[in-house]
């Protein structure tokens, strides 16, 4: 097996940033690249940014809008059915790379057993603020960004072992995909990335984070911050994230520990919110209504879930008192998760 790297770069109503994110692929150092774009069935028809002026871009649009785990998968069943791919890379559609950012992801994969490698993503409008330098999971199911919202004061710049990638600029060995599957597409989008994460660990593969791969994201452009579709898909996928890959005496106690999480968050928002007025309030009725029903179909999922798990345990090569260690050495606390 050689070094190539194909990247996935999955877009969806791309056109204003989707030029400046080829742009800055296409200017890498590292030469044994391939690039193939997904179109997630766009409708401002960005896609023709790639066919008209990025000519070295694979691109492979589909009918409709598969989301994230769909779409992604769909492009890295591509990437695989290439024998010379190395190294699958996913890639949002809505950033600028460092010209060594590739480079230096496959550099920190220099080790057999690394099959993940993280990113150092900035906020593109705050470009000395941190997005995300790797994945920590939470005692419930839940993640959040390693070093979120930190300045890049040079506290992230060692290159060091994390949980997992964040899927919006994720390095992926091609064994690691053969062995434990793409994205779980009954995800949709969100936390999937966390899932892979963990299902690649129980089967033995470990993660780097590459510090000098910088890339600076336009935080969910797409989507949006704090809708309730994203609350609803966050919150369900948890649930299927916690049991789908915890120890069974971890998952009773990561749903005590979501409760008292939810409870301090909404005491915190109370404290600091001041008088939010009528829209405010509408708003937060909404994000309470997806909650609600992000449980219910989560719940009623619960058979696939487990059979996943059982699957999952089948296969994997650690036991339970490693999960608990990833958690205690990777993982965040109650009051990160808070103030998130």
């Amino acid at each position: 097996m050689g070094s190539q790297a194909t990247v996935v770069v999955l877009n969806w109503n791309g056109h204003d940033y989707l030029r400046e994110c080829l742009r800055s692929l296409f200017a890498q150092t590292y030469e044994d690249m391939r690039v193939l774009v997904v179109d997630n069935a766009s409708t401002d028809e960005s896609w023709r940014i790639v066919e008209e002026e990025f000519p070295g871009a694979a691109l492979l649009r589909m009918t409709e809008n598969l989301h994230f785990a769909r779409g992604m998968n769909a492009g890295f069943e591509k990437a695989l059915a290439d024998p010379n791919t190395a190294f699958v890379v996913a890639l949002n559609n809505d950033v600028r790379l460092d010209p060594e950012w590739l480079a230096s992801l496959v550099a920190a994969a220099d080790e057999p057993q690394v099959g993940m490698v993280a990113s150092k993503m900035l906020f593109m409008d705050r470009p000395t603020v941190l997005n995300s330098t790797g994945l920590c999971p939470a005692p419930d199911g839940s993640g959040m960004d390693r070093g979120w919202n930190r300045t890049d004061d040079g506290r992230y710049d060692a290159r060091t072992d994390v949980f997992g990638p964040s899927g919006g600029a994720g390095l992926y060995r091609r064994e690691v995909l053969q062995t434990v599957g793409l994205y779980d597409a009954d995800f949709v989008a969100y936390g999937e990335d966390l899932d892979l994460a963990f299902r690649a660990r129980l089967r033995g593969w470990s993660a780097r984070f590459a510090p000098r791969a910088v890339v600076y994201h336009k935080y969910s452009a797409s989507i949006g911050r704090r809708t309730a579709w994203k609350t609803y898909m966050g919150e369900r996928n948890r649930i299927w994230t916690l049991v789908q890959n915890y120890p069974g005496h971890l998952v009773a106690g990561g749903e005590v520990w979501n409760s008292v999480r939810v409870l301090a968050a909404q005491m915190r928002r109370r404290s600091t919110a001041g008088d939010g007025g009528t829209a405010n309030s509408g708003h937060a009725e909404s994000i309470g209504r997806a909650t609600a029903r992000a449980r219910l179909d989560a719940y009623a999922g619960l058979g696939r879930a487990l059979e996943k798990r059982r699957r999952r345990f089948a296969d994997r090569t650690v036991d339970a008192v490693s999960v608990g260690r990833w958690l205690r050495s990777y993982g965040v606390t109650l009051r990160q998760m808070v103030e998130a």
